[in-house]
């Protein structure tokens, strides 16, 4: 299977937004940084999103939605694309709520680090976007810096 990955587009919301409330995710948003979200296709549908909303400076990392089909190497290439947008769009850190220790092992492998709650900018604090992931059992926030 044959995959595309590129950066979204205006045309994209509806596809977006959809992807996303089919995994369950809030779509909230996607109109004002649908620029900011980063896609892979197959045949022209969406098997794979990442987002990075601009909070304060810093990016937040959201509404990551795969289909069954993608691996690890798909995901990795998704989240460099995501993190390269996020600089070429002039945010500092890079920052991502996690739930699950398998997505923490892997977000190490990529570069994350574990943030303590302390020192969570209090900015990402405010994000509505982040409280509603971080208030979640086993949310441990990660960042990525350069």
């Amino acid at each position: 299977m044959y995959y595309q990955l590129r950066i979204a587009g205006k045309k994209d919301v509806q596809a977006i937004k959809a992807f996303i409330e089919k995994a369950g995710l809030r779509s909230d948003g996607i109109e004002e940084f649908v620029e900011y979200f980063a896609l892979l296709e197959s045949d022209g549908q969406i098997t794979a999103t990442l987002g990075v909303e601009p909070v304060g400076g810093d990016g937040l990392l959201r509404s990551l939605a795969v289909s069954e089909s993608m691996n690890q190497a798909h995901l990795l290439s998704l989240f460099e694309s995501v993190y390269a947008l996020a600089k070429e769009k002039g945010l500092g850190s890079c920052y991502l709520v996690a739930n699950s220790r398998s997505a923490v092992d892997f977000l190490n492998i990529i570069g994350f680090q574990a943030v303590e709650k302390e020192n969570i900018p209090q900015h990402l604090l405010q994000s509505a976007h982040f409280k509603e992931s971080f208030s979640k059992e086993h949310a441990e926030v990660m960042a990525k810096t350069s």
